[in-house]
């Protein structure tokens, strides 16, 4: 019995230290809140979505943010993907409100789904992954620029 008490009390050990060793979950990427003029191809400065402690373009939206970097993505579905495909869905062109409502996820979708064939990808929110899959396509008055 006490060897059964010593092999159980050795063994809650050896897991808590792990747990205490274990690293950390990676932290979540932050909410994009502004935007980051960033060097595009040809040498043209571009505007992306960006998180404002830390400058980083690695940063999210999703459907109920709003501000800046909403009004940015937007502008850039309404000017690269509206006129490049043609859709004629009822959310087209977008409200440049930098509202992240359901017809700029409808977009953003459409955007995914046209660039992928990995259904995980297609989800409506703009990230690390959609950024890179779409080349954050930026809406200039003269055109699309790619990142």
């Amino acid at each position: 019995m006490k060897r059964a008490i010593t092999t159980l009390a050795a063994t809650l050990l050896a897991i808590g230290g792990a747990a205490m060793n274990a690293t950390p979950a990676a932290a979540a990427t932050p909410t994009c809140n502004t935007v980051k003029a960033a060097q595009g191809y040809n040498g043209f400065l571009i505007r992306v979505p960006a998180y404002s402690a830390t400058g980083s373009i690695t940063c999210a939206l999703e459907q109920g943010n709003s501000g800046a970097a909403v009004l940015e993505l937007q502008r850039a579905l309404n000017k690269c993907f509206y006129n490049a495909y043609g859709s004629s869905k009822t959310y087209w062109p977008l409200a440049e409100d930098g509202d992240f409502g359901p017809n700029t996820k409808k977009a953003l979708t459409e955007a995914q789904d046209y660039h992928t064939d990995v259904p995980a990808d297609i989800d409506g929110m703009y990230g690390p992954i959609t950024r890179n899959m779409l080349l954050w396509r930026s809406a200039t008055h003269s055109g699309c620029w790619f990142f």
